[in-house]
This record gives structure tokens, C-alpha cells and sequence, in this order.
């Protein structure tokens, strides 16, 4: 769905965030085509770090402008991918079973449909080493963040820091937590989704239609010639 940049400029200057609610940074430039749809925009995450998230990457809804995560977007996109081609094989193998398409065309769908199979398998395995990756780094996110807070309360309770900070400091580093570990559940639901329709397209190309080979008829042996009788004469 593509975001005009009359949705986007109210926006400009303030912070925004993912999906998850962390921030992301602030909006400080927006990119677009001459007919006003948003083709980019530019956020601060700190003084000296700067990015440029295409417009693949938001979303505009009823809670305002969003990032989603760049995994999130592969994922889905590969997810459609799936769907579709599955769809389509299983469609031209019906087709055929029911002499509704020529061989010819069957087995050029056939043929084409085959090596997007191939593609996706090779982009099936690196959404998946990817996603694997960013659960791994969430992982060590959880036990950063569980450091980190241990040590805050072992602070706390001997008195070396302020009650106030100490809400405030653990405060966050719970939704910190708790949003991190809400992004590892969308992955792993969506890895489940990918592994789902990797077998879905498997089976449906395993199953797929033999293709009949008409077979000329065989010629008829020629007629072996009569042998003519032997007649003997007695005299």
C-alpha cells in the first residue's frame, strides 16, 4: 500500500517507532515521486547515525507511521511468493488432467513454474538463515538486558540508587524485554508459516501430472506370401 506524503509530513521532526513500539528514531526527511507517494524517508537515530528506510518498510495505520523490521517485509514478500506459485501449479496440473490446456502449454507452465521452484528454494534457505540469525541476536539481546537489570536491583536494594531512577531505568528495560521477545514470536510464527508452504509446494510438485506421450500406432507386419503347394506327379 503505498503513503502519500501529506500522511507523512505531520510526522516530521518527532520520534517513531517499529511495530513492537521501541523507537526507532527521529523523522527528519521524506523522500517522494512527483505524485506525492512516499518513496523513502530519512530518520536520525542518533547525532552522528542517520538511515534511509524505503517505503517497503512502513506502514500507516490507525496508530500513525510505523517501521516494520526488514525480516518481517522478506518474510512476507517470500510468503506470497509461495502461496501463489503453489496455487498456480496445482492449477495447470488440473488443467491438464482434464485436457483443458494443449501438452504444449503444459509443458512450458510446467517447465517455467519448475525453475521458480528452484529460485525459491535458494531464497527459502536464506530467509531462514536469516531469520535464525536474528533470533540468535535476540537471544543475546534477553541476556544483556537480564545482566543489566540483575545489577540495577542488586543497586537498588543496597541503597547506592535513587527510588525514582530505578523505576524509571527498570521500567524500560522491561518493555525492552518484552518487546524483543514479541518480535521472536513473530519470527517463529512466520518460520513456521515459510516451512508450511515449502511442503505445500513440494507436495504439490511431487504429485504432478504425467505427461502422456501419444504413441504412433504400430504398422502391421506385411502378410508373409503364400508358399505354393508342391505337387508331385506318379506316373
Amino acid at each position: 500500500m503505498s503513503i502519500s506524503i501529506e500522511s507523512v509530513a505531520p510526522v516530521i521532526g518527532q520520534t517513531i517507532t517499529d511495530v513492537y513500539g521501541r523507537k526507532a528514531g527521529v523523522l527528519v526527511g521524506i523522500y517522494s515521486d512527483i505524485d506525492g507517494k512516499v518513496t523513502a524517508i530519512e530518520i536520525m537515530i542518533n547525532d552522528s547515525q542517520y538511515e534511509t528506510l524505503p517505503s517497503e518498510r512502513l506502514e500507516y495505520g490507525v496508530d500513525g507511521l510505523k517501521i516494520l523490521p526488514e525480516w518481517l517485509v522478506e518474510a512476507k514478500k517470500l510468503e506470497r511468493k509461495l502461496d501463489i506459485l503453489k496455487k498456480r501449479f496445482k492449477a495447470t496440473e488440473e488443467l491438464y488432467k482434464k485436457n483443458q490446456i494443449p501438452a504444449h502449454a503444459y509443458r512450458e507452465l510446467k517447465d517455467k513454474f519448475s525453475k521458480e521452484v528452484e529460485k525459491a528454494k535458494v531464497e527459502i534457505k536464506n530467509i531462514k538463515d536469516a531469520l535464525r540469525k536474528r533470533v540468535y541476536e535476540i537471544e543475546n539481546f534477553v541476556i544483556h538486558i537480564e545482566k543489566a537489570m540483575t545489577h540495577l536491583m542488586v543497586n537498588y536494594t543496597a541503597g547506592e540508587i535513587p527510588e525514582n531512577g530505578f523505576k524509571i531505568s527498570a521500567d524500560l528495560m522491561r518493555f525492552a524485554k518484552q518487546s524483543t521477545l514479541e518480535e521472536k514470536k513473530d519470527i517463529e510464527k512466520h518460520v513456521a508459516l515459510i516451512e508450511k508452504l515449502e511442503q505445500e509446494l513440494t507436495s504439490v510438485t511431487a504429485s504432478g501430472v504425467e505427461e502422456q506421450t501419444l504413441v504412433p500406432p504400430a504398422q502391421a507386419a506385411a502378410p508373409t506370401p503364400a508358399t505354393p503347394l508342391s505337387v508331385k506327379v506318379v506316373s
